[in-house]
């Protein structure tokens, strides 16, 4: 675990980080490393490393989030199904850089087969020298629902992060469940304590990190090539085939609940690869980190828009940037279908 003065764990799903109030924090969202550490995958690690150390260079973050996939214990394609080593050299890698980062979990961490459940990583996420992780509430879904609450010299609560696990799959288990969700106990979780922070301060706006995009995402995105104009676009593009969007067929209801909660300004999600599309709806700004994988797609070294970080500002006055931060100096803001005004 992270060990600093500027670091303190209140109780088994609350973080305070003490941040300077009058300066800039740049918070760097990594997605979808897909890092095989195995036989048949050393080269693409190799590419996926190197784009990570030249992406933190680049933005010179005070704090990365990791938004999933960030192991990829699948034996075709890694060579291995051990992802506590897998889990070990990521940190190991991580550490190296000397800034604290949070990771969540993505739906291939501890895929089919793997060594370990997320029970276990858990463990050793606690572990890194520089990692910011705990379980949260043993009887909520998923492991690691927590919040780091960015706070100033005074303990006062500037920016409230929610750390989100959105599951894997379906009622299934596996693959062919479909992918997962934010479950509701989840969201009345995260929900309770927003509404006890808003309390405290009524102006409260937070960010949320979790791995697979809501519907609501493809939602805004068709609403917004249809001309709706309440639809505010910011940057990046839907280059999936088909303009694929990665959700669950499960109605969650966690994106509107949010909207009716009023905090959460801010989404950041992973999972489709080639989507790096930022948009404004209902009042929330939903972000595609962009990824780095070299290796789950089969050909995708032969892309290149996606591939980078994203990078998000607290600005001295409270206001919010994010960007790309991309690997190559040319990034598509093509939006199929959308008519230009």
């Amino acid at each position: 675990m992270y060990s600093s003065d500027k670091l303190r764990l209140i109780d088994n799903e609350t973080f305070t980080l003490k941040i300077s109030a009058d300066r800039d924090f740049k918070i760097l969202q990594l997605t979808d490393l897909h890092l095989g550490f195995g036989l048949l995958s050393k080269g693409k690690d190799r590419l996926a490393m190197d784009a990570v150390t030249k992406i933190i260079e680049k933005s010179k973050p005070d704090l990365i989030v990791l938004t999933g996939d960030s192991i990829y214990p699948f034996l075709p394609q890694s060579g291995t199904i051990n992802n506590r080593k897998q889990a070990n050299k990521l940190m190991a890698f991580l550490d190296s850089f000397e800034i604290p980062y949070t990771p969540v979990f993505g739906n291939h961490d501890c895929e089919m087969g793997s060594t370990r459940g997320k029970e276990e990583l858990a463990e050793l996420f606690k572990k890194g020298r520089y990692s910011i992780f705990t379980h949260g509430r043993k009887e909520l879904t998923g492991v690691g629902n927590f919040l780091i609450e960015l706070v100033d010299s005074c303990e006062k609560v500037l920016l409230p992060l929610v750390m989100l696990d959105s599951n894997m799959y379906g009622d299934n288990g596996w693959f062919f469940g479909g992918f997962d969700r934010i479950r509701d106990d989840q969201v009345d979780w995260c929900m309770e304590r927003l509404d006890a922070l808003k309390k405290e301060y009524p102006d409260i706006k937070a960010m949320a990190f979790f791995h697979m995009p809501p519907r609501e995402f493809k939602e805004a995105y068709e609403k917004m090539k249809l001309g709706d104009k309440s639809v505010i676009y910011c940057h990046g593009s839907v280059a999936e085939k088909d303009e694929y969007f990665g959700i669950s067929k499960h109605e969650g209801t966690f994106f509107n609940r949010a909207v009716e909660n009023g905090v959460i300004k801010w989404m950041f999600c992973g999972h489709d690869h080639l989507n790096t599309l930022s948009l404004i709806y209902k009042g929330i700004q939903m972000t595609y980190g962009m990824s780095v994988d070299y290796l789950a797609y089969k050909g995708i070294s032969k892309n290149y828009i996606q591939r980078g970080g994203t990078l998000i500002t607290r600005k001295a006055d409270g206001s919010v940037d994010i960007s790309m931060v991309p690997l190559d100096t040319v990034v598509s803001t093509k939006v199929r279908g959308l008519k230009k005004a």
